[in-house]
């Protein structure tokens, strides 16, 4: 009863948490990996250009146009699809959209009926229904989850099982805030393969061999690397070599059900296995073309503990389930072999992929789909705390600690205040459980250095300032200057600099450095990692040894310090940081060079570049 209420709580809160931040709305207007996945049905059922997306893709320009580029010749062209000889491919699998599909054709199916939407593929309607079935998908994998814990565990145990991973986890994100990715649908066909195998060795059936077929299926199409979930029900109460041999005879007795499995996990596959051959005359294609592995340079550190989206560091309740991985031999075997194997393999795979840090989320997202597994190990770190109370009581003051910073930090989320697909230590410690953000946090998260206390310090000197007092460059402008008589118009590449060496300034290790400027734009610039930046950088025996920078155009009348502002046109703007020096930088020839730097064809007028030497008190 326990664990049914803990359900029917997580789903309330889901559900309320969906409506609170209504991201809804259009969220498959402006494209990104949902649009991706999304892109198969509108293409499909109705423009019916699923080989070159060009009606598609113009209807969604309608809608936002900043997200389509249109070249020469009248092409369209995003992000999230490629030409390929006279097609457009996208980028990603349609096991998504098969999962989406239900929700999509209700969907057309009230704006067809009822005229009250356009039928279209992005009105309201579209985008709530994929959002909704975001929230239910994970639902249903946290009541697949009940299910095979009730079986095996107390329903207390199972209960607080589930409230860690609904609510204490970046499940819960992904599921009200940041709808239609992957990851909770995969979180879903996990937990299928897991009931399924359940079932399965708790009495073979067609049924329960159609389950396992179809979940892996689906999963190793939505992300052909996690294939691997195939060890769970080919491992599944296996533990010693005997085991394994036991389970080879079982499988050969039993045959005719993996041959089943078989089957439906290749059909799962056809409807891509078709799209690929039918636009690019190959069964398998690689549909994202630069992108991939490094398997000698996994991430696994910053991965796993990183403030760039790292694992524990945003879902840190998780470490329980780390440290359950200790009693998981002892109080639930049947998943020992798997486990163990899968871990270890998946996460060196996920974290060699080029793009480590998994950028468009709150912490590593690609960790969502093995809460299943988790839940195991999970489970058994409560089963090991519940008859030793002082452990029981500390361990659950601080998972109830964690899962309000699970919440919060998804209410700071959605309000701006962080962003954390390249967060830093210096940055989390600023805002952390922090209702409102300010400069200094907002600096600490562009240079990764946490801002001094300047009441602790006291200003010694101007090093230099930069002016712009002749016009030795045309890049000199006087139509619009904060002093008299030049700025600096900084235009792409252009790096207007200072210099100083620690022997001719008095600049000593550990002393500070504050760096500012005046600056102003004509046009926004929305790309983040366009943005024009101030910068500097220590070199000592001619090799840089710390280098920090800040972006320009976030800081013009950013009033409430949020992270993705984008800045205000026509203003003048004063904007610093304070960076220390290393210990490093001591000798004479040693060398401080502070530079701004434009990587825009977007131009920004600088003014009045100075640099000073800051000292303790």
């Amino acid at each position: 009863m326990k664990s049914k209420i803990a359900l029917f709580v997580i789903a309330l809160v889901y559900i309320i948490s969906f409506k609170q931040y209504a991201n809804y709305s259009g969220f498959l207007q402006g494209g990104g990996d949902s649009w991706g996945y999304y892109a198969y049905l509108p293409a499909s059922f109705i423009y019916h250009d699923l080989d070159d997306l060009q009606q598609t893709i113009q209807k969604r320009a309608e809608y936002n146009p900043s997200s389509v580029r249109k070249q020469e010749d009248g092409y369209l062209q995003i992000e999230e699809a490629h030409a390929y000889q006279n097609n457009t491919i996208i980028k990603y699998t349609s096991g998504i959209a098969i999962l989406y599909a239900p929700f999509f054709l209700a969907a057309h199916g009230f704006c067809k009926l009822t005229h009250l939407y356009a039928a279209d593929g992005y009105t309201f309607p579209y985008n709530f229904m994929v959002g909704l079935s975001t929230l239910l998908y994970s639902i249903f994998g946290l009541w697949l989850i009940r299910k095979i814990l009730i079986h095996y565990f107390s329903d207390s145990i199972t209960a607080i099982t589930l409230i860690v991973i609904g609510i204490g986890t970046n499940l819960y994100f992904f599921s009200v805030s940041h709808l239609g990715m992957s990851h909770p649908y995969l979180f879903a066909l996990y937990a299928l393969c897991l009931y399924g195998t359940h079932k399965f060795y708790e009495k073979s059936t067609f049924f329960h061999a159609c389950l396992i077929g179809f979940s892996c299926g689906m999963v190793s199409m939505i992300r052909p690397n996690e294939v691997i979930i195939l060890l769970f029900p080919l491992l599944w109460n296996v533990f010693s070599m005997n085991g394994f041999k036991e389970r080879l005879l079982f499988i050969f007795r039993n045959s005719g059900y993996y041959v089943i499995m078989a089957l439906v996990f290749l059909l799962c596959w056809l409807p891509q296995i078709f799209y690929w051959k039918t636009l690019t005359g190959k069964i398998f294609f690689y549909s994202y073309t630069k992108e991939g592995f490094d398997f000698l340079h996994p991430h696994l550190k910053n991965g796993l503990f990183g403030f760039a989206n790292g694992w524990l560091a945003y879902t840190p309740v998780m470490i329980f389930g780390v440290i359950g991985l200790i009693f998981l031999p002892k109080y639930f075997k049947k998943t020992v072999a798997a486990t163990f194997i899968f871990i270890p393999v998946f996460i060196y795979v996920i974290y060699s992929w080029w793009c480590w840090q998994y950028i468009n989320g709150f912490g590593s997202r690609p960790m969502i789909e093995t809460y299943p597994i988790w839940a195991f190990p999970l489970a058994c770190f409560l089963v090991f705390i519940r008859k030793r109370p002082l452990i029981r009581l500390f361990s659950f003051l601080i998972i109830s600690f964690l899962l309000f910073v699970n919440i919060f930090q998804t209410w700071q989320f959605e309000r701006g205040l962080i962003w954390t697909e390249d967060s830093n230590w210096a940055f989390y410690k600023a805002i952390f459980l922090k209702t409102k953000s300010n400069y200094d946090a907002h600096i600490a998260y562009d240079c990764g250095e946490t801002q001094p206390d300047t009441t602790k310090l006291k200003r010694v000197k101007i090093l230099q300032t930069q002016s712009f007092d002749d016009s030795i460059t045309p890049d000199y402008i006087t139509a619009v200057r904060y002093s008299t008589p030049y700025a600096f118009e900084l235009h792409e590449g252009t790096t207007p600099s200072l210099q100083f060496t620690a022997g001719t300034s008095g600049i000593q290790a550990r002393d500070y450095i504050k760096v500012s400027c005046r600056v102003y734009c004509h046009e926004l610039q929305y790309d983040h990692y366009k943005q024009a930046v101030l910068t500097a950088a220590f070199s000592h025996g001619g090799n840089q040894i710390r280098w920090r920078c800040i972006r320009l155009q976030t800081k013009i009348e950013n009033k409430d310090h949020l992270i993705l502002h984008i800045g205000k046109t026509h203003q003048w703007q004063y904007v610093y940081f304070f960076v220390r020096a290393p210990h490093r930088f001591k000798d004479a020839g040693d060398l401080l060079k502070v530079n701004v730097w434009n990587p825009s064809n977007l131009p920004v007028i600088v003014d009045d570049v100075q640099v000073e030497l800051w000292k303790k008190k």
